[in-house]
């Protein structure tokens, strides 16, 4: 036994008698006090990682008279031990205790516990919950009362995203919280829902390990319930949408709960039911898509936002090495000159496909491109004829992208040439934008083809890349950069 000095008076603590397992956020014991046997929550933080911050919602909840959320009875940090506790009355049992005894409950059963779970969120509705499940849920003075209301905004103040998103429960978790959202009334509706699945299903909606349970909660559409009225089923459905704004209130949960009722229905009830079931079935779908899109989009964003990030680095050092050449290099933010030679390169852009032009399909689907720009060196000549050019220009796409071959994504170098371009200007680059650029890149035949690479540019690649523009940028300053007399260019063209 250990004592413990709190804000309302001194307790004694029994390591050796846990009560249950421990959780995300703290682990309990069997106490005692001047009243009589109590149980302590111990929560797994210090008084230097809260940094000092007040125990807020111990106070809170101690200062109020509840009757479905598990009364405080002290709370607060015991000076000797430097470590944060709440403490509360000994409950008989735990809903997740009760459901594996039973395995399905019944839905007289499943219901009475979501109404006294639906009454304790509403009781304490300036507060979310966060981590709501069935072990959360305890039997005491004959009804089922919340417990750890609040504890995870708590813990969340007071220690990192990355520890509070271990500590949460996976199989009950919303997809905002997966993705460290801010929390709203809506996870606690989402963790209802799942907690309906596991009383009358017998398990959760979805089941695995943490990287498949975070992909169903953000994308996949849960499983019915078994054997259950249809209209329950839509309402659970609607509960467990991907998107927050789209669940039901509270209120409308507890005005659909008491009145699905475990008896027959006349047909035309019954016929309403079904079409109200399906319609929330393709609806959850639909917004499971949605989210599923969303998540795709904002990841694709981050990738081309970093990729484009690397290539600045990149061109950065390639510019560098010039401008350490010569006293006479003139640098500038996209560009680099040296005498007739002239190297400059296009602001990276993201890859938006609703930007390619023309309305037809896209004709190559096999390079994933998701950033790109250009790399363009322009050079004065010595003219053998009067008619050339004074001026050869050599330029080249620079992609983000995957390969036919290869689907990682490389930065990756590709210029073009076309039947009736002009030599002073081949090879060429072409933006990912225009639809010659997929044509080009594709098996067939077309008035635009490749002409040098794809290579690839970055990484372990990147020293190649270099010497290749070091070599041409010094021919062009030496004014012996010109149109390689064929296509593709022959490999000296490059050295």
């Amino acid at each position: 036994m250990s004592e413990i000095k709190l804000e309302r008076g001194v307790w004694q603590l029994n390591e050796s008698k846990p009560l249950g397992p421990a959780g995300g956020f703290g682990e309990v014991f069997r106490g005692s006090g001047e009243g009589g046997d109590v149980a302590i929550k111990r929560l797994k933080m210090t008084a230097s990682a809260a940094a000092h911050r007040e125990m807020n919602i111990g106070k809170v909840l101690a200062s109020r008279t509840l009757k479905n959320v598990v009364p405080v009875l002290d709370y607060g940090q015991d000076a000797d031990t430097d470590r944060y506790y709440l403490v509360m009355p000994v409950c008989e049992y735990s809903l997740q205790d009760y459901a594996t005894k039973k395995g399905v409950l019944t839905w007289d059963e499943a219901k009475a516990a979501a109404l006294d779970i639906i009454a304790g969120l509403t009781e304490v509705g300036d507060i979310v919950h966060r981590d709501l499940k069935p072990g959360n849920v305890l039997w005491l003075d004959g009804r089922w009362q919340l417990a750890d209301f609040g504890i995870a905004k708590f813990v969340e103040d007071s220690t990192s995203l990355e520890t509070l998103r271990r500590a949460l429960t996976p199989s009950y978790a919303a997809p905002e919280q997966w993705l460290l959202e801010p929390p709203t009334r809506a996870v606690d509706i989402y963790a209802l829902g799942c907690i309906l699945h596991t009383l009358l299903n017998g398990e959760p909606p979805f089941r695995g390990d943490n990287d498949k349970l975070r992909h169903a909660h953000l994308h996949a559409a849960p499983p019915g319930l078994n054997g259950m009225p249809l209209r329950l089923n839509g309402l659970v459905n609607t509960m467990l949408r991907k998107s927050p704004g789209s669940r039901p209130t509270l209120e409308r949960c507890a005005t659909v709960v008491n009145e699905v009722a475990d008896k027959p229905q006349r047909a035309s009830n019954l016929a309403l039911a079904a079409v109200g079931n399906l319609v929330s079935q393709a609806e959850a779908a639909e917004e499971a898509k949605k989210r599923a899109e969303e998540v795709a989009r904002l990841a694709r964003q981050a990738q081309a936002m970093e990729a484009m990030a690397d290539l600045k680095k990149m061109i950065g050092r390639l510019f560098s090495e010039i401008e350490a050449s010569s006293e006479s290099v003139k640098r500038e933010k996209l560009a680099v000159q040296l005498g007739p030679a002239h190297l400059s390169y296009a602001e990276p852009e993201p890859m938006n496909l609703s930007q390619l032009s023309g309305v037809a399909p896209r004709p190559n689907k096999q390079w994933d491109i998701i950033a790109f720009s250009m790399l363009k060196l322009r050079s004065q000549i010595e003219r053998y004829r009067q008619e050339e050019s004074p001026t050869y220009t050599f330029s080249a796409t620079l992609m983000f992208s995957t390969a036919p071959d290869d689907t990682t994504f490389r930065w990756r170098e590709v210029s073009f040439w076309g039947m009736n371009s002009p030599s002073y200007e081949t090879p060429f680059a072409v933006s990912p934008r225009d639809r010659d650029f997929d044509f080009a890149m594709g098996r067939g035949m077309h008035v635009v083809s490749i002409a040098h690479g794809p290579l690839t540019i970055d990484a372990e690649d990147e020293d190649d890349f270099q010497d290749r523009w070091l070599t041409m940028f010094a021919k062009s300053a030496d004014k012996r950069f010109r149109h390689p007399g064929q296509m593709p260019p022959p490999a000296n063209f490059f050295k």
